[in-house]
């Protein structure tokens, strides 16, 4: 589907570039986390994307249970 929910909150974001960098480890750490001002933020933006991919493997699962003619 083209609606398909992703997201990338708090995990790494590396390139190519990154992730050769890191196999020769020349300047320590390179990746970047997304940050919250506080633990309890953090947490309920991530909840909140685990709730919105839940929705969407639902939503998915009636379309191809009942699709639309």
């Amino acid at each position: 589907m083209n609606d398909d929910i992703r997201t990338d909150y708090l995990t790494a974001r590396s390139s190519f570039l990154t992730g050769f960098g890191s196999a020769i480890n020349l300047a320590g750490n390179y990746y970047l986390y997304n940050t919250s001002p506080t633990p309890a933020e953090a947490d309920e933006l991530a909840i909140r994307a685990d709730w919105a991919r839940v929705g969407q493997d639902i939503r998915d699962a009636m379309s191809d249970l009942f699709p639309s003619k």
